[in-house]
């Protein structure tokens, strides 16, 4: 129960910092929409979206191992550590200069380049910063972390409203950006050296220095997989913006923020998951390939009726971002791109499984495939239907994402019981909504709603009560399938609860 409760206790802190975080990013964009408007926001997503690939790049793909690594052996903190850093920077400064190449060479407007230099100078600070965050993670301390990215959060939402309201721009966003992510390394890292460690260089007897070559060796299969991967899942945006330009591009981006949006749920819950499945990986294959099937259940549990939702009101969500008529394509954009959230979330775990597991050289052929199934997509799609090819392609390309890493890991000691795992979820899904078809229209949704029922056009009061006729259907339809079961329901209950210590010998 103490890992049980480790595990909630930092995916509630994560959840803080990052959702807090993204919340009243969220404003910021609301802010931007209608000053910016489509071209605006294009450039701002297209300078995010191309320095977010050689952010991976420049990584290494050494985030999930620093913190594998740093569990094996926390006395060697400092070398591993200082070893990632060196390799980062380096790969930093070498993407900064492509970056330069590569915006003079392909004849792009001054103000897009200026928006992508800018932030591109995130590449050192936040490869840096997700050293630290790989620190916290490894020694459990993942509060400081929190407490960084929250500071950030505020100083960004602040800076770029006031430079909005200021006039500057896309630029003003641009550079309120890149001073969150300064003053998120600058509280974090003092916390870190403080809170953990040992910070020392000896190295145990029969051990071997984690020097730069190790560590070169170490990442290398997953510098290229995790490359692959974001080059899959972010090419689209690059691609819409070098073949039909930046107003294009801002109502893609608009369109597939929510997507980006709600990937971050799985993504704390799998980096709060991890160092307790990396721990019991290596004790028990029957202990982790629990903490697993329940972390895939509760998962698809979850994003599942999450994915619905977000489908059925992607029309006030974008209406709220920007009532005008320019961004009306973003809502099929959304509509879209949102069925990608079910088979990123469950990638999420499999993928730590795979590591768990030691399979991490698995994700090189994942990632490749994925990059060529995506480009290849988006090439033949994009020229003709534009921003809704993109959003096809996306959504297959993480389908076949997910089937690779379900075949990998069923390869494994830790592979999931199927039929419980994936079947359970989706028949309580299935099971409401056939409920909420027979209730609706007696509960106010007319002809109108549309086939996920829900009225968003009939006013707050048929609208909730839908949304609680489908709640509460859904919970029934769980319990009813014993999909969620009593020993779920007993350990939910304890996740607020503090463990009892262990027994003195």
């Amino acid at each position: 129960m103490g890992t049980t409760h480790s595990v909630a206790k930092n995916t509630l802190l994560l959840t803080i910092g990052l959702l807090s975080g993204r919340i009243l990013a969220l404003f910021v964009i609301k802010k931007m929409a209608p000053i910016l408007g489509p071209e605006g926001i294009g450039i701002w997503g297209f300078a995010n979206d191309l320095t977010v690939i050689l952010l991976v790049i420049t990584n290494f793909g050494l985030g999930t191992l620093l913190t594998r690594e740093i569990t094996k052996a926390r006395g060697m903190t400092l070398p591993i550590f200082w070893s990632a850093l060196r390799i980062r920077w380096a790969l930093g400064l070498l993407c900064y200069l492509f970056l330069l190449a590569y915006l003079y060479g392909s004849g792009y407007a001054s103000l897009t380049r200026a928006a992508v230099l800018v932030t591109g100078l995130a590449l050192f600070v936040e490869a840096t910063s997700m050293a630290c965050d790989a620190v916290l993670q490894a020694h459990e301390k993942v509060q400081y972390q929190a407490l960084g990215q929250l500071v950030s959060a505020v100083v960004y939402f602040v800076l770029a409203f006031w430079w909005l309201d200021a006039g500057y721009g896309v630029m003003g966003v641009i550079w309120a950006n890149l001073i969150s992510r300064i003053v998120r390394l600058l509280v974090m890292a003092p916390l870190m050296f403080y809170k953990t460690g040992p910070w020392c260089w000896e190295t145990p007897a029969g051990t071997r220095t984690p020097d730069v070559r190790w560590m070169l060796g170490l990442g290398f299969p997953l510098l290229l997989s995790t490359t692959f991967g974001i080059v899959a899942y972010k090419v689209d945006t690059v691609m819409l913006n070098h073949l039909l330009g930046e107003v294009v591009t801002g109502i893609y981006v608009l369109g597939h923020r929510a997507l980006d949006y709600l990937l971050y749920i799985p993504v704390i819950f799998a980096t709060a998951l991890f160092p307790a499945l990396a721990k019991y990986g290596l004790q028990s294959h029957g202990d982790a390939r629990r903490i697993g099937e329940r972390a895939l259940r509760y998962m698809l549990v979850v994003m599942l009726p999450l994915t619905f939702f977000v489908m059925a009101v992607a029309t006030p969500v974008i209406r709220w971002f920007d009532p005008s008529p320019r961004f009306a394509d973003s809502i099929p954009v959304l509509q879209i791109v949102i069925w990608g959230v079910p088979f990123q979330a469950v990638n999420t775990i499999l993928n730590r499984l795979l590591f768990a597991a030691e399979k991490e050289r698995t994700f090189i052929v994942i990632g490749l495939v994925t990059m060529v199934m995506n480009v290849t997509l988006n090439l033949l799609l994009i020229p003709r239907y534009s921003y809704f090819g993109a959003a096809v392609a996306t959504v297959i390309s993480l389908a076949v994402s997910f089937v690779f890493h379900l075949g990998y890991v069923m390869r494994t000691p830790l592979r999931p019981p199927l039929l419980r795992t994936f079947g359970g979820p989706l028949f309580a899904v299935g099971t409401a909504w056939l409920a909420v078809r027979v209730l609706a229209p007696r509960l106010g949704a007319g002809s109108d709603a549309g086939p996920l029922l829900l009225p968003i056009d009939r006013g707050w009061g048929p609208f909730l009560m839908v949304c609680g006729a489908s709640a509460a259907c859904y919970v029934a339809a769980l319990l009813a399938g014993r999909v969620i079961r009593g020993e779920d329901l007993h350990l939910l209950a304890q996740l607020w609860r503090r463990p009892l210590p262990p027994p003195e010998h």
